[in-house]
C-alpha cells in the first residue's frame, strides 16, 4: 500500500464530505416543498372534478396519476441534470481522501469536486452516458456470477442462499456503478494518461475481480437501507393517517381519499429522506469498500477477456475505450 494512502472509515468520510450531503439535503427539501404544493393543488383539482362527476371516482384517479407522473419527472429531471454531478463530485473527493488523505491544498472540497468532474468528463452528458454503460456491464456481470452459483444448486438450502445474494446484488447495483466511477477519478489521480473509457473498463473488470469483498459492504448496506425505510415511512404514516382520519370525521368516503393521500405523502417523504440521507452514506460505504478491494490488484487480461464474452455492454465499453485509442494514434502512426 502506497504510503499516502489512508484506511479512512465510512463515519469518517462521510464527516468530511458533509457539504455534498447538505447540498441534497437542501436540494431534496426544495423539491418536498415543491412536491407537496404542486401535489395540494393537483388533490384540489381531483376532488372538484370529482363533485362535478358524483360518484365516479375515475376523474379522481386519472389526476392523482397525472400527479404522480409529473413529480416522478421533475425527480428525475432534478437528479440528472444538478444532483448526477453533486453525486460525482462527491465520489471524487472521497477517491481523494482515500488516497491521499486530504484535498489539494488552496480547494474546497466542493471546488475540488466540481473540477476533478469537469476535467475527467468535460459535461454532465458525458458522465451519465459513460455511467449508464458501466451500470448495464455490471448488471450483466452479476448476472454472469449469479448463473455460476446455480451450479451449487445440488446443495440443500442453496438456492435461499443465492436468493438473498441475488436480492442484495439487486438493490446495491444502483450504488456500485459509482463505486466502479471512482477508478475514473482514481487514474487521474495518479496523473494516468488514458480516456475515462479505459478506466471505466478496467474499473469494471476490477469490480469481477473483488466482487466477493464489495459484496459483504453490499449486504449491510442493503439491511440499512431497508430498516430505515420501513421505520421512516412507519413513523411518518401513522401520524398522517391520524390527521387525516381528524380532518375526514364521518364524511363518507373522504376517510379513504384522505387514507391514501396521507399514505402517498408519508411514501414520498420517505423517498426523498433516503435519497438525501441515505444514499450518500450507502454511496461512500460502496465506494470505500470498491477502492479498498482493488488497491493490490490491476486489471485481469483473462477475466477481461471472459467479460467480453459474458456481457455485451461491457463489450461495449471496452470497444469504445480502444476506439479512443485509436483516435489519438497520429495518422502517419497507424498502419
Amino acid at each position: 500500500m502506497s504510503e499516502n494512502k489512508t484506511n479512512m472509515s465510512t463515519m469518517a468520510l462521510v464527516t468530511k464530505t458533509m457539504p455534498f450531503i447538505i447540498a441534497r439535503i437542501l436540494t431534496y427539501v426544495i423539491f418536498a416543498v415543491i412536491a407537496f404544493v404542486f401535489l395540494g393543488i393537483m388533490v384540489g383539482i381531483g376532488f372538484l372534478l370529482l363533485k362535478m362527476f358524483g360518484e365516479s371516482a375515475g376523474a379522481f384517479i386519472v389526476v392523482m396519476l397525472i400527479a404522480l407522473l409529473v413529480l416522478y419527472g421533475g425527480l428525475r429531471f432534478v437528479e440528472r441534470y444538478f444532483l448526477y454531478m453533486v453525486k460525482l463530485g462527491h465520489v471524487s473527493v472521497i477517491v481523494q481522501l482515500l488516497d491521499k488523505g486530504k484535498v489539494p491544498d488552496g480547494k474546497g472540497m466542493v471546488a475540488y469536486g466540481k473540477d476533478s468532474v469537469v476535467e475527467n468528463f468535460g459535461a454532465s452528458n458525458v458522465a451519465f452516458l459513460v455511467d449508464s454503460m458501466v451500470h448495464a456491464a455490471v448488471r450483466q456481470i452479476q448476472r454472469w456470477i449469479m448463473r455460476i452459483g446455480e451450479m451449487f444448486r445440488f446443495i440443500p438450502g442453496s438456492q435461499y442462499v443465492m436468493g438473498i445474494i441475488s436480492a442484495i446484488m439487486s438493490v446495491s447495483l444502483n450504488y456500485i456503478d459509482e463505486a466502479v466511477m471512482s477508478y475514473v477519478f482514481l487514474q487521474k489521480s495518479k496523473q494516468k494518461e488514458e480516456s475515462v473509457w479505459k478506466s471505466a473498463s478496467d474499473g469494471v473488470t476490477l469490480y469481477a475481480q473483488s466482487w466477493k469483498g464489495v459484496l459483504k459492504t453490499a449486504a449491510i448496506a442493503v439491511v440499512f437501507i431497508y430498516v430505515f425505510t420501513i421505520v421512516v415511512f412507519l413513523v411518518l404514516a401513522f401520524p398522517l393517517m391520524f390527521v387525516s382520519k381528524i380532518i375526514a370525521g364521518d364524511t363518507e368516503g373522504l376517510g379513504f381519499f384522505l387514507g391514501f393521500l396521507a399514505l402517498l405523502g408519508a411514501w414520498i417523504l420517505t423517498v426523498l429522506i433516503k435519497r438525501a440521507l441515505i444514499d450518500p452514506v450507502v454511496t461512500v460505504m460502496m465506494v470505500r469498500s470498491y477502492q479498498m478491494s482493488i488497491r493490490t490488484l490491476e486489471p485481469a487480461i483473462d477475466l477481461q477477456q471472459k467479460l467480453l464474452g459474458v456481457s455485451s455492454n461491457f463489450r461495449k465499453l471496452f470497444n469504445k475505450a480502444k476506439d479512443d485509442v485509436a483516435d489519438e494514434v497520429p495518422p502517419n502512426v497507424a498502419k
